[in-house]
C-alpha cells in the first residue's frame, strides 16, 4: 500500500470511528427522549377511553342502580374495547380490586388497585402493569368508592415504534458512514493523493533524466510547496546546463568538451520546460458522482413494484407491475452501445452530462406518472441515462487507473455501485415511508441535477477519440463463436441476472409486503442484498486470484443462490425470505469478480476484452429484462413460494451445467489424444 493510500485509509477509518461514536450517542439519547414523550401519549389515550366508559357506568350509579346490580357489563366492555384499536383490555373491578367484568386479554400479572386506594381528584390512576399501560377510572356511589374501570394499552405498540425507529437510526447511521467514507475519499484524493502522485511522477521523470517537465503552479498545501521547489530545481538545472555548454564552447578544448556534453545530452533531456506533469483527476473524481448517481436511482428500488402495482390496479395487475422494471433494464441494455459510442467520441465528461439529463427527466416523469404505462416510459428514460452515466464512469476509472492497477480501479467501480445501491435502497425506504412514493422520485431528480453540477466542475473536458472502431456485428460473432464465452453467458451471466431482477427487484418486495412489514422494513430487508454483496465481492476476487479457479467459484455461487431460493421448503416465510436475499447477495458477490477476470483469458483468441466485456454486460441486461416478467408470470400461476422454488431450480441446474462444462473442457485439455 502506498503512503497516500495508507493516509487516506487512516483518515477515513478515524473519521468513521468518531462519527459512529457521535451518532450512536445522539441516537441513544433521541430514542430515550422519544420513549419518554410517547409514554404519556399512550397513557392519555387509555385515560380518555376509560373516562368514556366510566361516564356511562357512573350515570347508572347516580340514578341509584347498585354496583352489584349493574347488568350487561361484559357486552358493554366488549363494545368499549372495539372502539379503539390497540387496546389490550377493559376491566371492571370493585373497590377491593376484584375483577367483576372483563373484555380483552389481561395479562396474568394483572392486579386491581389495593383496597383503600383513594380516587384522584381528576383523571385516572396510571401505572405500568407488566407489558401494558393501565389507566384506572374511579366509580363513586353515594360519595364512596364503588369500583374501578381499567383500560390497558399494550406496550407492544411502543415497542414496535421504538423498534422501527432503532432500525431507521441504524440504517441512517450505516448510510452516513458509507457516504462519509465516499466523500472523504473524494476530498482526500483531490487534496492529498492526487498531488502526492503528481510529485512522485515528476520525481520519476526527473530521475530518468527528463529536465523539460515542470509541475503545475496552482497546487496548495505541502504538495504545492514541494512542487514549487521541484520547479525551481528544474529551472536551476537547465540554467546550469546552459552555462556549462557556454563554458565548454569558450574553452581551449572546445571540440572535446562539446563532444562529451553532446554524449551527456543524448542521455539526459535539458531545455526550457515544455511539458507540465498534470495533477490528474484520479479515480475518486468519477467514484463520487457514480456513488451519488446510483444512490439517486436506488432510492426507489424498494417500492418500484409496489408503486407500479398500485398504478396497475392492485393485485390483478401483477404482470403490469413488472413492466416498469423490464422497460428500465431494456433501456439500459439498448442504450449501452450508444453510451459507449458517446464516451468514445465525446469523452467521459460530455457523456456524463448527456446521461444526467434523461435520468433527471425520467425521475420527474415517474413522480408525475398517472398510470403504469407512463410510469414504464419514465423508467425507460431513467434506464437510458443510467446506461450512459455508468459506462462513462467506468471508462473514466479505466483511464485514470495507474499502470498495473486497472482491475483494482474497476473494482472501485463495482464497490461504488454497490455502496450507492445499499445507501439508496435504505434511505429510499425511509423517505417513502414518510414522504410517499412520488416525492421520493422528486428527491432522486434533485440529487441527479446536483451530480450534473459536480461533474461539470470536476471532470476535465475532452478524452474522446474519432478513431474508427470494429463493426458491432463482426465483434459479436467473434465473441460468441468462442465456446467458453458462450457457456459463461448462457449458464452463468444470464441466469444470475434473471434471479437478481426477478427475485430481489420484483418478488421480494411483494412477498415482504404480504408478511405485513412496513415500507421501511421492506427496504431494510432488500438492503441485505447489497450489504452481503459488498464483502462477497472481495472474497470472491481473493479466492479466484489465489486458486486460479474462477469458473468453479462462479458455479459454486450459482449452487448457493439456488439453495437460498429453496429455503421456503424448510423455513417459515419470515425467515426464508431474508435468508434468500442474503444468499443471493453473497452468491452474486462471489461470482462478480471471477466472471470479469475470466474475460481477458477468453478474449485472447477471439476479440478484444473490452468488446467482450460489453457483450457480457449486454447479456446480463437481457437476463435482467427477462427476470421480472418471468417472476410475475410464475407468481400469477402459483404464488410466491412456488416462484422462489422454480427460480432456485433454475439456478441449481445452470450452475451444475456450467460446472460440468468446465470439467468437460478440463478433461479434453488433459486428454493426450
Amino acid at each position: 500500500m502506498t503512503p497516500d493510500r495508507r493516509l487516506i485509509g487512516s483518515v477515513v477509518a478515524l473519521a468513521v470511528l468518531l462519527l459512529t461514536l457521535a451518532v450512536g450517542f445522539v441516537s441513544h439519547a433521541a430514542l430515550r427522549s422519544f420513549e419518554a414523550e410517547l409514554k404519556p401519549e399512550l397513557e392519555r389515550e387509555a385515560t380518555i377511553v376509560g373516562s368514556i366508559g366510566a361516564q356511562t357506568l357512573q350515570r347508572a350509579l347516580d340514578l341509584g342502580v347498585p354496583f352489584d346490580g349493574l347488568s350487561g357489563l361484559d357486552e358493554y366492555l366488549t363494545t368499549l374495547l372495539a372502539t379503539q384499536p390497540g387496546l389490550a383490555y377493559v376491566l371492571l373491578t370493585d373497590a377491593g380490586g376484584r375483577v367483576v367484568a372483563r373484555a380483552g386479554e389481561a395479562q396474568a400479572e394483572f392486579r386491581g388497585l389495593p383496597p383503600g386506594s383513594a380516587p384522584p381528584d381528576r383523571g385516572a390512576v396510571t401505572r405500568l402493569l407488566g407489558r401494558s399501560y393501565d389507566a384506572a377510572q374511579p366509580l363513586l356511589a353515594n360519595g364512596r368508592l364503588a369500583g374501578w374501570v381499567h383500560v390497558g394499552i399494550a406496550r407492544a405498540r411502543l415497542d414496535t415504534a421504538l423498534g422501527d425507529m432503532r432500525w431507521d437510526v441504524l440504517v441512517v447511521l450505516l448510510v452516513v458512514l458509507l457516504a462519509t467514507a465516499e466523500f472523504l475519499r473524494f476530498i482526500l484524493s483531490r487534496t492529498v493523493s492526487a498531488p502526492i502522485a503528481m510529485v512522485l511522477r515528476l520525481q520519476a521523470r526527473l530521475g530518468a533524466g527528463d529536465w523539460t517537465v515542470r509541475a503545475p503552479g496552482d497546487i496548495g498545501a505541502e504538495a504545492g510547496r514541494v512542487a514549487r521547489h521541484l520547479n525551481v530545481l528544474v529551472r536551476r538545472m537547465n540554467d546550469r546546463w546552459e552555462r556549462l555548454c557556454w563554458l565548454a564552447a569558450e574553452s581551449s578544448a572546445a571540440r572535446r568538451t562539446t563532444a562529451i556534453l553532446a554524449e551527456v545530452g543524448g542521455k539526459l533531456r535539458f531545455g526550457a520546460a515544455t511539458a507540465t506533469e498534470g495533477l490528474g483527476a484520479g479515480a475518486a473524481s468519477a467514484r463520487l458522482p457514480l456513488f451519488l448517481f446510483v444512490f439517486a436511482e436506488q432510492l426507489s428500488t424498494s417500492f418500484n413494484p409496489l408503486h407500479a402495482l398500485a398504478l396497475a390496479g392492485g393485485d390483478s395487475g401483477v404482470l403490469g407491475a413488472a413492466l416498469p422494471i423490464a422497460t428500465f433494464v431494456a433501456a439500459v441494455a439498448l442504450a449501452t452501445p450508444w453510451g459507449g459510442e458517446i464516451v468514445a467520441r465525446r469523452g467521459p465528461r460530455a457523456a456524463m452530462m448527456w446521461g444526467i439529463l434523461p435520468a433527471a427527466i425520467g425521475h420527474l416523469g415517474a413522480a408525475l406518472a398517472p398510470d403504469v404505462a407512463s410510469f414504464a416510459v419514465a423508467r425507460a428514460v431513467c434506464g437510458a441515462g443510467y446506461a450512459i452515466v455508468t459506462i462513462a464512469c467506468q471508462v473514466h476509472l479505466a483511464q485514470e487507473a495507474p499502470r498495473g492497477r486497472v482491475a483494482r480501479s474497476l473494482g472501485g467501480f463495482t464497490a461504488a455501485v454497490m455502496t450507492g445501491a445499499v445507501c439508496g435502497t435504505a434511505i429510499g425506504a425511509v423517505l417513502a415511508d414518510r414522504l410517499g412514493f412520488r416525492l421520493t422520485y422528486g428527491v432522486s431528480m434533485l440529487v441527479v441535477l446536483g451530480i450534473g453540477l459536480l461533474v461539470w466542475a470536476q471532470f476535465a473536458p475532452g478524452g474522446g477519440s474519432a478513431a474508427p472502431r470494429a463493426g458491432l456485428w463482426r465483434s459479436a460473432r467473434a465473441a460468441f463463436a468462442e465456446p467458453r464465452f458462450a457457456v459463461l453467458v448462457v449458464l452463468a451471466a444470464i441466469p444470475a441476472k434473471v434471479l437478481l431482477g426477478g427475485f430481489i427487484f420484483f418478488l421480494a418486495p411483494l412477498e415482504l409486503r404480504e408478511l405485513g412489514l412496513s415500507q421501511a422494513a421492506i427496504g431494510r430487508n432488500v438492503m441485505l442484498y447489497g450489504l452481503c454483496m459488498l464483502p462477497a465481492i472481495v472474497v470472491g476476487a481473493w479466492i479466484a486470484d489465489r486458486s486460479g479457479r474462477g469458473g468453479l467459484v462462479i458455479a459454486a455461487a450459482g449452487v448457493l443462490n439456488g439453495a437460498g431460493l429453496m429455503l421456503p421448503l424448510w423455513l417459515a416465510p419470515d425467515i426464508a425470505l431474508p435468508g434468500a436475499i442474503i444468499a443471493t447477495g453473497v452468491a452474486q458477490g462471489l461470482a462478480a469478480a471471477p466472471m470479469l477476470a475470466i474475460i481477458p483469458d477468453i478474449a485472447r483468441g477471439a476479440v478484444g476484452s473490452a468488446a467482450m466485456l460489453s457483450f457480457l454486460r449486454l447479456a446480463e441486461r437481457f437476463g435482467s429484462v427477462v427476470g421480472p416478467p418471468a417472476a410475475a408470470s410464475l407468481l400469477a400461476l402459483g404464488g410466491g413460494r412456488q416462484t422462489m422454488l422454480v427460480l432456485g431450480i433454475l439456478s441449481l441446474a445452470t450452475a451444475i451445467g456450467y460446472a460440468l462444462a468446465l470439467l468437460f473442457r478440463s478433461a479434453r485439455r488433459e486428454d493426450p489424444a
